[in-house]
């Protein structure tokens, strides 16, 4: 049987370790040592899932990641380039998108008919010196009122205005009602924007008519 040859600096220490009883020892020892064996314990454990493969499973970080990749490729529009366009087309182009088509006045509904709500369209209007027409402002024609009826759609955009009566104190309008036609058609549709909500009812926007007047007058 083979003996095991210790070097003098082993046989040191392990004649120190047979000198230490544990029997002996009181609350100080014993928490020095747990204290020890928790920190060596935590070191193993680490060491030992460094080691481990690391899992295939997404975090929740590269997982935004991807859906952030995803909504920036989405934004991305193949456009034909500026150069190769024709003038005409982007006169086209611009042409159909300032156009909007022609609204149904079947499709507006009229407030006045709801019985279960009382509701009142809010107008703010842009007025100037030269909404008056320069030919009536000539004849010095005084106080002409319009009567007019809006349609206005869902969004609160005022689309079409149709002209219910022009009227003065002595019938001289008679020959200027072109030109207060227009004049009332400009500053609804040009300058008028509805300042509250528009017209709901069961909690969805619709399309509605409204009836006002415009009142010229020479300052």
């Amino acid at each position: 049987m083979k003996t095991l040859d210790l070097t003098p600096e082993m046989s040191k220490i392990f004649t120190e370790i047979r000198k230490i009883d544990i029997y002996r020892w009181d609350m100080r020892e014993w928490l020095f040592v747990s204290f020890f064996l928790q920190i060596l314990a935590i070191a193993v454990f680490q060491i030992i899932l460094d080691l481990l493969p690391s899992t295939s499973e997404f975090s929740p970080d590269q997982i935004v990641m991807k859906e952030m990749s995803f909504v920036e490729y989405n934004e991305v529009k193949e456009e034909k380039p500026v150069e190769t366009q024709d003038l005409s087309d982007e006169i086209i182009e611009k042409d159909k998108l300032d156009e909007e088509p022609p609204v149904n006045w079947n499709n507006a509904v009229d407030p006045a008919m709801d019985m279960n709500q009382r509701y009142n369209a809010r107008l703010l209007v842009n007025i100037s010196p030269d909404d008056y027409p320069d030919r009536a402002k000539r004849a010095n024609i005084g106080l002409v009122t319009v009567a007019v009826t809006m349609y206005i759609d869902s969004s609160g955009k005022i689309r079409d205005v149709k002209i219910r009566n022009i009227r003065s104190a002595d019938g001289a309008v008679d020959l200027y009602k072109g030109d207060f036609n227009e004049a009332a058609r400009k500053i609804l549709l040009k300058k008028t924007k509805l300042v509250n909500l528009p017209y709901a009812t069961g909690g969805q926007n619709k399309d509605f008519i409204w009836d006002t007047t415009i009142s010229f007058t020479i300052q």
